[in-house]
């Protein structure tokens, strides 16, 4: 079982929307934290489960969101989803 690392007290925060349901939103959810977390930041997170909601086919979910707009979809690996932060957070720019 892999672990995350801790974020540090005060570590900026990172807010996004999780969208989808089961298995694949929880793995994606520990991910997103994991990766934040290597980057020294923490996130703010509020889950959908209604992707038709927002107009998102549910063959796209897992998809995380950003102002509003799909930044990442599916299951993509931590390595990336750190790579996504670190160019679009101004937290991660430096980490």
């Amino acid at each position: 079982m892999i672990t995350c690392v801790v974020p540090p007290p005060g570590a900026p925060v990172v807010e996004l929307t999780l969208v989808g349901a089961g298995e694949p939103l929880i793995r994606l959810e520990k991910r997103l934290h994991c990766a934040a977390a290597g980057l020294g930041l923490r996130l703010a997170l509020t889950l959908d489960k209604d992707p038709e909601a927002r107009g998102i086919p549910y063959a796209q979910t897992p998809a995380v969101l950003a102002d509003g707009v799909v930044v990442l979809s599916g299951l993509p690996r931590t390595e990336d989803i750190e790579a996504w932060l670190r160019q679009h957070s101004p937290h991660g720019k430096h980490a």
